[in-house]
């Protein structure tokens, strides 16, 4: 009679060789999302690309954003910026999902709009209450931070405190020294400029 550790080690041996071992199941793959830039430029659009961890395209892919307002997607991955701010872009490629991040960032200047301060009046020679405030805004509509606005008299022969070239500030808004007119009665003007933007100008009656 043979040993039991002997038969136990055969029927081992025989379901291994059969194949009644299991074996591992291929890892699923992973979907991730690549941009030739981010940030985008408000206005602009850049292509986006799903591929999966295992090299391969994705195929079929399903978009979407999580804030239109943002930045919008199409049905081929094509992501246009349109105000500042964050948004997420999504992939769904079967049962398999990837999503990035994707900031947009304010474009150059186009305009320029007076903020507050026009339409002022004081005695001539005498120096206006309030500063003269501009702001500087991209083709979105989006307010520039650190845009440098010039102001200059142009008729009355009044003048201008510093700063007379200040930034926008964080708010967007670059704010004038205050004006002192000039000692004709009458419309004075100021003219405020900013590169690529323009011009705007702001009335005050010296009385």
């Amino acid at each position: 009679m043979r040993p039991a550790a002997v038969v136990s080690t055969a029927l081992l041996l025989t379901l291994s060789a059969c194949g009644g071992g299991s074996s591992p199941s291929a890892p699923t793959p992973s979907l991730s999302i690549t941009l030739p830039t981010n940030p985008i430029t408000s206005g602009t659009s850049v292509q986006a690309t799903a591929m999966l961890s295992n090299g391969s395209a994705a195929s079929n892919v399903q978009w979407s954003s999580t804030d239109q307002a943002v930045a919008t997607v199409s049905s081929s991955g094509l992501i246009t910026g349109t105000v500042s701010g964050s948004a997420i872009i999504k992939a769904v490629s079967g049962t398999t999902k990837g999503e990035l991040l994707v900031k947009v960032v304010a474009g150059p200047a186009v305009s320029i709009n007076i903020y507050a301060g026009d339409g002022q009046s004081a005695p001539k020679g005498s120096r206006l209450g309030d500063p003269l405030c501009t702001n500087v805004k991209d083709a979105a509509g989006n307010l520039l931070i650190g845009a440098v606005v010039t102001y200059t008299v142009m008729t009355g022969a009044g003048q201008l405190a510093a700063p007379t070239a200040p930034p926008t500030d964080a708010a967007g808004i670059a704010t004038s020294g205050l004006w002192t007119l000039g000692t004709t009665a009458g419309a004075q003007t100021v003219r405020a400029t900013s590169p690529g933007t323009g011009a705007v100008t702001f009335t005050a009656t010296a009385q």
